[in-house]
């Protein structure tokens, strides 16, 4: 009896960690529920592509949707399920790139930087029709976050005036890897066949 009993708990306590593993798997899921939701919402090819990849992110998850054809609307959708997914303590946005979302303009990226969590270490939104005011409002938020190692906004329409402020950014934080303007036409062509 004894020898049954003691089979019973070794293999309770054996399966207590898959269960816990499990559990946390199913809350964070339910985490991105609502980005998930919001994708789908949004019903373009590529948002509904990214929404089935989500659905396996654990404690931690990137959102890469470029050349999705967004616009002010759907980014609104995206940035509510990201403060949405940070208010419930889901997993946290490590990388963000909505690159190649000519709509996107200083509107979505200021709607995008305010629901962004403190755990985010990448940014990217290339050729996505920022402006300067953009520019300042990325400038602000960079120099407020702990966690931002990489900055990627070639093919924006920044002023000299504002360049010359992310290079003081990147004077004061050189911990971030940072590109503002295209280096040259052959990186414009690599990153532009690459990142799709």
């Amino acid at each position: 009896m004894f020898m049954v009993i003691k089979f019973i708990l070794i293999n309770l306590f054996i399966s207590l960690p898959i269960l816990s593993s499990n559990a946390s798997i199913t809350s964070n899921n339910q985490g991105l529920s609502h980005l998930i939701a919001a994708l789908t919402k949004i019903d373009k090819p590529k948002s509904l592509k990214v929404a089935k990849e989500l659905t396996s992110a654990n404690n931690s998850y990137e959102l890469i949707i470029r050349r999705a054809n967004l616009n002010v609307l759907d980014v609104n959708e995206i940035s509510n399920a990201i403060e949405k997914i940070s208010h419930q303590k889901g997993p946290l946005l490590k990388t963000i790139s909505m690159s190649f979302n000519k709509d996107l303009k200083d509107e979505g990226l200021i709607k995008v930087l305010e629901a962004l969590p403190d755990s985010t270490s990448t940014i990217a939104f290339v050729e996505c029709g920022i402006t300067d005011i953009g520019g300042q409002k990325i400038i602000d938020w960079a120099y407020n976050q702990k966690a931002i190692k990489q900055i990627y906004l070639e093919g924006n329409f920044f002023s000299k005036q504002i360049i010359n402020k992310f290079m003081k950014l990147k004077n004061d934080k050189p911990d971030i890897a940072m590109i503002i303007e295209w280096p040259s036409e052959e990186f414009k062509k690599m990153v532009l066949d690459n990142y799709k």
